[in-house]
């Protein structure tokens, strides 16, 4: 019998939302393809006290966080 790979995406608003999803399916036997990162993140702020562009990640909420995992089913 040939097997099967069951592909899953995580796509979740929140950060703690997505992260217990990733670990309920690593308990089930899944592993992960992709790691867990924010579809399009905003990576540049304008420090106003020094008119400094600074890069530094920031969490937006805007973006939802996506992760693929994947399981070998015989």
């Amino acid at each position: 019998m040939a097997k099967q790979i069951q592909p899953v995406i995580i796509r979740r608003q929140r950060k703690h939302e997505a992260e217990q999803a990733i670990k309920d399916l690593l308990a089930r036997g899944f592993e992960i393809v992709s790691p867990l990162k924010q579809e399009k993140p905003q990576s540049e702020v304008l420090h106003n006290l020094t008119f400094e562009q600074r890069r530094f990640p920031v969490e937006d909420f805007s973006s939802p966080w996506i992760a693929k995992l994947r399981r070998i089913v015989e």
